[in-house]
């Protein structure tokens, strides 16, 4: 064999491990924590209104938020907020909570 071919196979063989390992790691990390993303039913108790205007800016402040949310310490507490039904109150431990108030005025 050629060391043209030689550097090819060796090449494709290093590519296909790369990737192997790129992907086995993506996964494990997945599936490693999975962290509610409460944000999205936390707006839709301000209103729908309030959720279509976050949820459709898709902007660089709403994947602020979202990335809050996912590392958010408080999960407990937000979920037991959701539970209850209240739609005020949240302003004490969510991270969110300025995000979520100028999302509500710019929805009036």
């Amino acid at each position: 064999m050629d060391f043209l071919a030689s550097v090819a196979i060796a090449s494709a063989v290093a590519i296909v491990s790369f990737t192997a390992v790129c992907v086995v790691l993506a996964w494990r990390q997945g599936f490693a924590d999975e962290r509610p993303v409460l944000i999205e039913n936390l707006l839709r108790r301000q209103g729908e209104r309030v959720a279509c205007h976050a949820l459709a800016s898709g902007g660089r402040d709403f994947a602020v938020a979202v990335k809050r949310c996912v590392e958010c310490p408080q999960v407990g507490r937000c979920t037991t907020w959701l539970a209850s039904g209240a739609i005020d109150g949240f302003e004490s431990f969510c991270p969110n909570a300025g995000f979520i108030q100028r999302t509500k005025r710019l929805s009036a």
